[in-house]
């Protein structure tokens, strides 16, 4: 009997489709089949008072990238990562039902 991971996994192809939800990006110099979330520009946190001084007008833009396991090696916080001609830094990795979520962070002035 299948239990609904095992029917999650094999519905990946639904959600990771070029007519869908998916398009392909350059990550890392490979073209792979993503769906990507960028959020908007944040400011940085205030405190303490003497880094938001020295970072004045600097904010911090974060993407989601959700990618298939078996497209895409899991990378580890820290990693530098190229993503469609700009530079991040990964900030979270997760991995659930055979999909990749990576959440890189760049600064942004």
């Amino acid at each position: 009997m299948s239990n609904f991971k095992t029917y999650a996994e094999r519905d990946l192809s639904a959600f990771f489709n070029i007519d869908e939800f998916a398009d392909y990006h350059d990550i890392d110099g490979q073209q792979v089949l993503a769906i990507i979330d960028s959020d908007q520009f944040g400011e940085r946190p205030k405190v303490p008072v003497e880094l938001y001084r020295i970072t004045d007008g600097i904010y911090q833009t974060t993407l989601t990238i959700y990618v298939k396991l078996t497209d895409y090696a899991k990378p580890v916080i820290g990693q530098k990562i190229y993503v469609d001609g700009e530079d991040y830094f990964v900030s979270a990795v997760s991995e659930e039902a055979g999909v990749l979520k990576i959440t890189v962070t760049a600064n942004e002035g």
